[in-house]
């Protein structure tokens, strides 16, 4: 039914609804509820998480006070949360109505808000799959299913049975039924948020096949039977004029997941039974569709295009954002019936009151204003981004007002200083006037090539240009400018003058344009990292044209921040080289390695591989060994590298046909990168860590930026075009055809590109995205908000979120790595000493190795989060150190300096530096060297040595474990084609690299990034431009 919004003279909000036109609807109206409630304004206080119950869920007099003081100028107060079973608690300090022992509490909280003129409106809910199990006694939380929620921590939960189901429904019936003794004006069932009642309505979370789930329609029922029953113990208890009201999410991230259509169904559904009300929860009343960000259209105006004649009769709250007297003016008018207002009755717990005298309502607190507020602590310390230090403001003001209005005044000279880069101190020389900046230098030599290139080009010239230090970093490369900034700074304080005025100043202007850009090519790549660059010169090799999109302003993604190494079995190179010890061991065990544990597709490779072995083994002699390999034993490895459980003990394991034609092409991609330019070092066979093998194949140049390099350059000669800082936002489609792209350029600008043969996503994964690493996490037990990652901040997602919007598949989400030998402050990867696996001995705080450090990298990473602070260190000695793949000795001396690497002429001395125990740490020293002698690990069962650690000086590198690749992504097959949700080709869509999910599974081996992104780079390129 459709509503059409007029706005008379005197400002009164008239909507004309089917069959005539409704009352206007004014803040101050009274309201009238269908079972008879009348309220005094359309003004409702939001049910907000405050946490001040007792353990045991009993109201306190802390929560008493918080909503006695609120109460009055709204019409009615929503009490949040209050669980209905003991063990349903989604948070500490929740409040709970699981038995009569409750009631007595519940009464008097009802009554403080009565007394004040409000109604009170008590919200019943049970957290399902959000009960912590250490806020529930221990209790594994019930759900739906057995699927864990996408968030830290979450524990898998049981699945209830029809039991179960029936008493919950009975559970909430009792509650209601508590809630009417205890005095309670009405209750609202909380069907939103993730909870129980969601949970059952959601197909993540509801993968039953019986009469309460298997269809949308099947997992509306239990909403219904718990309205129902709500309703029904209403009317036994004869509680006249008592609001029942219903709180839903619009939408959820998950995939599969609740979409707004859903929704309407739902609420089209519940509406036949006639609540008093819906109450959407969400951040904004202005809200759009978290699914499909490119979808702009509120959802309120969804709504009243989707609901049923008997939905428009049952009025709706809106909520979120309303915190002056237009907002609610501007809701009303929007549509809704009801305002729900949450943080701004924080702020001012009269804001009724103050909105009807037409004043401004403040949107922070001072500091100093909790009990003057009457804020409970546990929600005082959560409300920290609205708590501002007023006087401390002023004072900022004031000092900023006095600045800017400063002239500077420079002892005249060139300044050598230091910048902090991304992997260490960067030499600087400023030269300064009596009062400018003339000249910035930035020797960049030790800064990672290709990572940080424009911050040396365009961040000195704005800095210059606008004679200001308030300029914005460079996307991509914040720690290197704000490194700049600072050494810039500190060149300013030598001078003689405060850098804080250049602080002060504003930011240069930015030029925004309007411009629309129009171009037609044959394809477009998004991504300009190592994949992106392999599509695009593969599709210029073919004779076609290609543009390349890259959001940052340099071109390398994550290729240019790896170790380099291709993993590629290629055995006439390898056999030159002896095996190590250990080596033997690896492939006797892959040789009794149970074909039972062997997927049905891999076995004739595993056969294969075991004749190959047997054939390895009997024609070498222990004083002939070579290093054996060959394609089935990289493509084994991959295999069983990958292959893992999650938390919900669902196996994954890598596609055959993907990882075969990864394993059959590799070496192939090595001899055309080869051609494309790249130097490989061909005097020793590299391996990464936890590649399970040596088989890498490394540039001459350090890290990723010989690939980069040479493969930008051959884009660039044979006229392939490269738009950097453009941002690709939707792809065009006709169709299941892809035909094109729709983006923008920083300055504003809009760009829309059509294509002839199609459109390569090459965007990466999304290690730089934490929240979204959290929302599909399914393997570890918990991913801080806090971690670091080793990606570049480009790779969030965007092409996977590209890819679903065009109705992609997506696979293996839940499953990321993290890369163990990580800086502990940055995440970066090529600080301290950095050396083959086989030399790696890792210690811990206590002095003692805890890992095989041959292992994979998720085995290597949750091993060292198990140790203290999730810390440990690489030890080294001079020989080992002389083998460092990532350093020089200026800078080993900056980093000595910086505390990233410690250094001591003894084993005795290193541990009193690191705080070991001393003995322990010898001894664990001496017992990993006695290994390395007799070539056999007794403790840890290394698989490969190389040195031991003898030859002073020695070393230690700290690190820990950070976000390094993401295992899923959109579903390809063996050309790079996106399949969509049907399991059909999208036509004109191809994708490669870490974007693409399917192929290393659970987990993925060392070296084994580059070679996918190559191989199928070039397979996506070639597809383009034939399929």
């Amino acid at each position: 039914m459709k509503s059409i919004l007029f706005l008379s003279n005197n400002e009164k909000i008239f909507t004309k609804k089917l069959g005539g036109f409704a009352m206007s609807k004014e803040i101050f109206d009274t309201f009238k509820f269908k079972c008879g409630a009348e309220l005094k304004n359309r003004v409702l206080m939001a049910p907000m998480t405050i946490q001040a119950g007792y353990f045991d869920g009993s109201v306190t007099s802390e929560m008493i006070d918080y909503y006695q003081f609120r109460a009055g100028d709204a019409s009615a107060i929503i009490v949040e949360s209050c669980f209905v079973e003991n063990h349903g608690r989604g948070f500490p300090g929740a409040i709970g109505i699981d038995n009569d022992d409750k009631i007595p509490g519940l009464k008097r909280l009802a009554e403080a808000i009565q007394a004040k003129g409000s109604k009170a409106i008590l919200q019943l809910y049970h957290a399902g799959r959000m009960a912590n199990p250490k806020f529930n006694e221990g209790e594994q939380p019930i759900s739906a299913s057995p699927i864990a929620a996408l968030r830290p921590d979450a524990v898998p939960p049981r699945e209830m049975t029809h039991a179960q189901i029936n008493q919950m429904i009975d559970d909430f019936g009792e509650a209601t039924r508590r809630a009417i003794e205890a005095g309670f004006d009405g209750v609202e069932i909380h069907g939103a948020n993730t909870y129980l009642l969601q949970q059952f309505f959601s197909p993540h979370s509801n993968r039953r096949q019986d009469s309460w789930g298997g269809s949308r329609e099947k997992r509306t029922r239990f909403p219904i039977e718990v309205l129902t029953k709500v309703q029904h113990v209403v009317a036994e208890k004869e509680a006249s004029h008592f609001i029942i009201g219903y709180r839903f999410s619009p939408e959820e991230i998950e995939e599969p997941g609740i979409r707004f259509e859903d929704t309407m169904f739902l609420l089209n559904t519940l509406a036949e039974y006639e609540p008093d009300y819906f109450h959407i929860s969400a951040n904004s009343y202005q809200r759009t569709s978290i699914v499909n960000q490119e979808d702009t259209e509120p959802l309120i105006n969804k709504y009243i295009k989707m609901q049923s004649a008997q939905l428009a009769k049952i009025p709706l709250i809106g909520v979120g954002s309303i915190a002056q007297r237009q907002d609610a003016e501007h809701a009303l008018e929007l549509g809704y019936d009801l305002l729900s207002v949450g943080k701004a009755y924080l702020v001012e717990p009269q804001w009724t009151d103050k909105i009807s005298q037409n004043e401004e309502v403040e949107q922070f607190v001072d500091i100093h204003d909790q009990k003057v507020l009457h804020i409970p602590s546990p929600l005082w310390k959560v409300m920290d981004f609205m708590i501002l230090d007023k006087e401390e403001e002023h004072r900022k003001y004031e000092k900023l007002k006095a600045l800017q209005n400063k002239k500077v005044k420079f002892n005249k000279g060139t300044y050598h200083v230091y910048a902090k880069g991304h992997n260490g101190n960067l030499p600087m020389k400023v030269q300064l006037s009596e009062d400018k900046i003339v000249s910035i230098e930035v020797d960049d030599s030790g800064e990672s090539e290709g990572i940080a290139n424009p911050v040396f080009e365009r961040l000195p010239q704005d800095i210059i240009n606008g004679q200001t230090l308030n300029v914005d970093v460079i996307s991509g490369a914040t720690v290197t400018s704000e490194g700049i900034v600072q050494g810039i700074a500190d060149a300013i304080e030598q001078a003689g003058e405060d850098p804080d005025i250049l602080r002060a100043r504003p930011k240069p202007v930015v030029q925004w344009s309007d411009e629309v850009v129009e171009e037609t090519t044959d394809v477009v790549v998004i991504g300009t990292g190592g994949a992106g660059l392999s599509a695009a010169a593969t599709v210029l090799d073919e004779g076609k044209e290609v543009i390349m999109l890259e959001k940052f302003a340099a071109i390398g993604g994550n290729t240019i921040r790896t170790g380099g190494q291709v993993n590629a079995a290629e055995p006439k190179w390898q056999n030159a080289f002896p095996a190590l010890a250990g080596e033997k061991e690896t492939l006797i065990q892959l040789l009794n390695h149970d074909e039972n544990d062997i997927d049905e597709a891999y076995i004739e490779d595993f056969n294969t591989l075991k004749r190959q072995i047997k054939d390895y083994l009997e024609n070498s002699s222990n004083e002939d060994e070579y290093l054996f390999d060959s394609v089935e034993l990289h493509r084994i490895q991959t295999y069983l590298g990958g292959k893992r459980k999650d938390r919900n003990n669902v196996e994954i394991s890598g596609d055959y046909d993907l990882v075969k034609t990864l394993t059959d092409n590799v070496l192939e991609s090595v001899y055309w990168l080869k051609d494309k330019g790249v130097h490989f070092d061909r005097s020793f066979v590299d391996m990464p860590v936890g590649a399970l093998w040596r088989r890498g194949h490394k540039p001459m140049k350090a890290q990723g930026l010989e690939y980069i390099e040479n493969l930008g350059d051959y884009v660039k000669h044979n006229h392939g075009r490269i738009f950097t800082e453009t941002t690709a936002e939707k792809l065009i489609k006709e169709g299941n055809q892809v035909v094109g792209i729709e983006a923008r350029k920083a300055n504003g600008a809009k760009v829309k590109i059509h294509t002839r043969h199609g459109v390569v996503l090459a965007t990466g994964g999304f290690g730089a995205n934490t929240k979204m690493l959290q929302q599909y996490n399914t393997y570890w037990d918990n991913i801080p908000d806090d971690i670091k990652t080793t990606n570049s901040p480009a790779i969030t997602g965007d092409g996977i979120r590209l890819g679903v919007q065009a109705g992609a598949d997506i696979v293996g989400m839940g499953f990321s790595q993290m890369m163990p030998i990580s800086d502990p402050k940055t995440g970066a990867l090529f600080t301290g000493l950095i050396v083959t696996p086989s030399n790696f001995v890792f210690v811990n705080k206590e002095g003692q190795r805890f890992v095989n450090e041959f292992e994979s990298r998720d085995v290597l990473s949750k091993a060292a989060l198990e140790q203290k602070d999730g810390i440990f260190y690489i030890i080294a000695d001079a020989n080992i150190k002389a083998l460092a793949m990532n350093t020089t000795e200026d800078k080993i001396n900056q980093e000595l300096e910086d505390g990233t690497l410690v250094k001591a002429d003894t084993l005795e001395a290193l541990a009193q530096k690191l705080n070991i125990d001393t003995t322990t740490f010898v001894n664990t020293i001496e017992r990993y060297n006695t290994f390395v002698e007799q070539g056999q690990d007794e403790d840890f069962n290394k698989n490969a040595f190389d040195l031991k650690i003898e030859k002073a000086p020695f070393y230690a590198t700290p690190r820990k474990p950070a976000i390094h690749h993401t295992m899923g992504g959109l579903k390809i097959n063996t050309h790079a084609q996106v399949i969509d949700v049907e399991g059909h080709i999208i036509e004109g869509l191809y994708a490669a690299g870490e974007v693409a999910g399917g192929i290393h599974a659970g987990n993925r081996l060392g070296g084994n990034a580059l070679a996918d992104i190559f191989t199928f780079g070039r397979i996506a390129g070639q597809s383009a431009v034939t399929k």
